[in-house]
């Protein structure tokens, strides 16, 4: 799936975010009416990171059924979430349509945001006359950012739901640019061709593919409901996290290499299984963002929507060098 980001600094930026969202929107197949209340809502939240926020960001995320916008920044934060929500309230004294007025502008809201670190905050809108492309046992938010310089992110990520699994891919094209975005719709083609096909099958599929296209690296993990198991394979540098619902947490390894050269090195991807639970969550994100996080440090985020986690994650974690995707699934189906 694709998604777009801007770096949100001056007040130019917030007029470009607002048309980003109603292209979006529309895109979407969301109604004019409902297009014109997202671009209300990111126009708010965009001048939000101007006036209060530090290293700013403004993600739209469409999917089949939805449109998420997400706004991350790295500081200051909210010392008082629930007094930001009322209608008013300003520390600039500015008007707007404020925090409180977003939640009621979108179909659904959720905040998160820590004091002298930054905040997250997430407005969706649904479009009903389509489904969603996973199952309900499982909820499931990204978000990502293209390299400085580019319009188009080399990195990616599907799902796809067949047969009582739901299969989640994600995939780092080599590079930046239009020719790594090709490398990694490649590859995500094959998880929405055949979603119950193995995470090792689709890998070894991908491999075979990718052709004269560049290479990438991909992790595949597949939600079995009625196993209450997820099945993982990858190759390549990504960062994928399992954190249980006792706070335990493992990080699972993919094979060294590239997808699109990996025969030639003779080395096979290694699947790996673990169980899975309504408490649980699977991060899964590319090396444009740091993996020196700790999930124990983060466990008041995994309290909040996938997409939440996922733009916290892009925001303080962002490398803001290279093109940066984070995928989070949650066993709640929540989303």
């Amino acid at each position: 799936m694709t998604g777009a980001a801007l770096a949100v600094t001056s007040p130019v930026h917030v007029t470009q975010a607002r048309q980003l969202a109603g292209r979006a929107a529309r895109s979407a197949g969301l109604p004019d009416s409902v297009a014109e209340r997202v671009a209300l809502a990111t126009s708010e939240l965009a001048s939000n990171l101007v006036k209060y926020a530090t290293g700013g960001l403004l993600v739209v995320m469409p999917s089949e059924d939805r449109l998420d916008v997400i706004a991350t920044d790295r500081g200051p934060g909210i010392e008082h979430v629930p007094q930001s929500m009322r209608d008013g309230y300003s520390t600039t004294g500015t008007l707007g349509i404020g925090l409180g007025g977003i939640r009621r502008t979108a179909d659904e809201f959720d905040i998160f945001s820590r004091y002298g670190e930054g905040t997250t905050v997430l407005a969706r809108w649904r479009n009903t006359t389509r489904t969603a492309a996973w199952s309900s046992d499982v909820g499931i938010g990204a978000a990502l950012l293209p390299a400085p310089g580019e319009t188009t992110c080399g990195d990616s990520w599907a799902v796809a739901n067949a047969d009582g699994v739901t299969t989640v891919a994600l995939s780092d094209g080599l590079g930046h640019g239009p020719d790594a975005a090709a490398a990694s719709r490649s590859a995500m083609a094959h998880v929405t061709a055949d979603p119950a096909a193995p995470p090792s099958a689709l890998v070894s599929a991908m491999d075979a593919d990718m052709g004269p296209r560049r290479g990438a690296t991909v992790a595949v993990a597949q939600f079995n409901h009625a196993r209450s198991t997820v099945l993982f394979c990858g190759v390549g540098n990504s960062t994928v996290r399992l954190v249980r619902g006792d706070g335990s947490h493992e990080t699972l390894v993919s094979t060294p290499g590239i997808v699109g050269r990996r025969q030639r090195s003779g080395r096979r991807p290694l699947p790996l299984a673990r169980p899975w639970d309504h408490r649980s969550f699977l991060v899964m994100h590319t090396d444009g963002v740091s993996e020196r996080w700790s999930p124990a440090e983060q466990s008041d985020a995994f309290d909040h929507d996938p997409a939440t986690v996922a733009g916290w994650l892009l925001g303080k974690y962002g490398r803001h060098r290279d093109d940066a995707c984070v995928v989070v699934v949650s066993g709640s189906g929540s989303t």
